[in-house]
């Protein structure tokens, strides 16, 4: 019931921001390719290959580090959106980043983490990802909804202005009750002990590691290649924020998988909080302005 309550809730979201977009949002990002090619290959090739680097270095049972790197491979979801949006970064960069990476993640993070369980811990790991599942669920959460924005604000202007006020305070409290059902209400099918406190403050150091140095790479990759502020911020925010819900799912088709599930149940912890406060230092949006 919870994650039928948090999928309603994302997809009102999403509706809610695609009214805030137009179609030649989503044209300029592939006129000039430059920011979602610049984003792409900073999810695709840097964070992974930092995360096999962290994995590599820090201490903790193999399994452990294999989570590390699952973490790394699994492309943030509506979650970024929402944040970019919020921020006043590059929405339509932010979702088609989500879209592309969700649609290469059944080929990626297959073949990474083959890789990785063959040099972490000798072995083979057959992960498969359904091309189809993937792209249905991207669909029904994130294309849809937002193309329906896009349609209200084209079609329904007056409707969409009527609307836009209301939403500027009610998209943050949405993204809150989300957060909320997750941490307090969300459904737990995992037959694996508890994660302990002990274990969640030693794993913690390394996943927020991750997380800040994806956040940070993405920023500055996109400074180098002189993207505006609202690409830069977008950028940071789509290598840094990675979907645990994804890796959670890939886990546990692995052996060992409550192992494995530990870094990334840290992570889906302490991250979207980072995210937040690595948006309040860079961007020039404070908290109180979300709401005006």
């Amino acid at each position: 019931m919870a994650d039928i309550l948090v999928n309603i809730t994302l997809v009102i979201i999403m509706a809610g921001i695609g009214m805030s977009l137009t179609f030649n949002d989503f044209k300029n990002v592939f006129v000039y390719p430059k920011p979602i090619c610049t984003g792409i290959g900073s999810q695709l090739l840097i964070l992974p290959a930092f995360s096999f680097l962290l994995a590599f270095l820090i201490p903790g049972s193999l399994y452990e580090k294999l989570g590390i790197v699952l973490i790394a491979l699994c492309p943030v979801g509506t979650t970024s959106n929402i944040l970019v949006h919020l921020f006043k970064g590059n929405t339509a960069l932010s979702i088609s980043m989500t879209i592309v990476n969700s649609l290469m993640s059944p080929f990626t993070i297959p073949f990474f983490i083959t890789l990785a369980a063959s040099f972490f811990i000798n072995e083979s790991s057959e992960v498969e990802i359904s091309f189809l599942e993937s792209f249905k669920h991207i669909l029904l959460m994130v294309i849809l909804p937002a193309f329906v924005g896009l349609m209200i604000k084209r079609y329904a202007e007056k409707l969409s202005e009527i609307l836009s006020k209301p939403l500027k305070w009610l998209l943050p409290l949405l993204l809150l009750i989300v957060f909320t059902i997750k941490i307090f209400f969300g459904s737990n099918e995992s037959t694996c002990t508890a994660l302990s406190m002990s274990e969640a403050i030693r794993i913690a150091p390394f996943v927020l590691l991750l997380n800040i140095i994806g956040m940070y790479g993405g920023f500055f990759i996109s400074k180098a290649t002189c993207l505006d502020k609202p690409s830069q911020l977008t950028v940071a925010i789509e290598t840094g924020l990675q979907n645990t819900a994804l890796a959670l799912s890939v886990a546990s088709t692995m052996p060992n998988s409550c192992e494995i599930e530990k870094p990334i149940l840290v992570y889906a912890m302490l991250t979207f909080f980072t995210a937040v406060v690595f948006l309040l230092i860079h961007s020039d949006i404070k908290l109180k302005d979300i709401v005006k």
